[in-house]
């Protein structure tokens, strides 16, 4: 398997998914045939990523699950090569994808449901795969954490010395990263802007803005938690999140990631 080694990198240097996919289907057919052989392979492969993508945790969850079939659950928060390491030895891709499918399906649902994160999913790209079935969840978890953030922000206007407000946290929810991320902002803002997007967020999500203090309150009472993040996503996030500035300019460090394939939609 090590023998491997080196085709498995130059494909990620690259960024050819459908190569690299292409290649481990065939491992998996012809060279994977023990528990070992697989854990290797597993291993090569994170290394492999790690080396190429150091920190960048967005990069290395849409490479792995785009070669795993699944690119939709890029916003799943765990560990993907623990997850691979867990699963029986698959005898080709499909079949690798369906086990880690599985997996990683259960482990959204649960993320969703403990007021973990719901960044980097598209509502309209899982609408149309297998992943369809946690729709309404991370619509709701999405819901929840935006009236609640943006009920914390409210609070805070009345205390402000300057007519800006920072809207860091804001920045953490699925709605809110969208939607600050489309009008080019940063992490502080004009209180008129702020007021602009709170509008816009609830008219969305079809909420009463007279009502978001009793809102807030309804859902807080069923369940205090959101926004739990991992501390390797909440690393990533809170670097991603500060490096907008004020300006609101993601720096280019985290730029030439952030785009990648696609990647800029979320």
């Amino acid at each position: 398997m090590e023998n491997n080694r080196e085709a498995i990198y130059d494909l990620l240097v690259v960024d050819d998914h459908k190569g690299l996919a292409a290649f481990i289907n065939k491992l998996l057919k012809k060279d994977v045939k023990s528990g070992e052989d697989w854990l290797e392979l597993v291993s090569i492969l994170q290394r492999g990523c790690q080396d190429n993508f150091q920190k960048h945790w967005l990069k290395i969850q849409y490479t792995v699950l785009s070669v795993s079939k699944i690119p939709e659950l890029v916003g799943v928060d765990c560990n993907l090569f623990e997850e691979l390491q867990a699963i029986e030895i698959p005898n080709d891709l499909g079949h690798l994808s369906n086990l880690l499918f599985g997996r990683l399906i259960e482990v959204v649902k649960k993320q969703l449901k403990n007021g973990g994160s719901t960044l980097f999913f598209n509502v309209k790209g899982i609408s149309s795969t297998r992943s369809s079935i946690i729709t309404s969840e991370l619509i709701q978890a999405r819901y929840r954490e935006t009236i609640l953030v943006l009920k914390e922000i409210e609070e805070r206007i009345p205390s402000l010395t300057k007519e800006w407000v920072d809207v860091s946290r804001l920045w953490k929810t699925g709605n809110g990263y969208r939607i600050l991320k489309a009008r080019d902002l940063g992490i502080h803002i004009h209180v008129k802007d702020y007021k602009e997007i709170r509008n816009l967020l609830l008219k969305e999500m079809k909420a009463d803005p007279d009502k978001l203090p009793e809102e807030s309150m309804k859902l807080i009472e069923k369940d205090s938690r959101y926004l739990q993040f991992s501390k390797t996503l909440d690393e990533f996030v809170s670097g991603l999140i500060a490096s907008r500035g004020i300006r609101g300019s993601f720096d280019p460090y985290y730029r030439s990631w952030i785009n990648h394939e696609g990647l800029d939609e979320f």
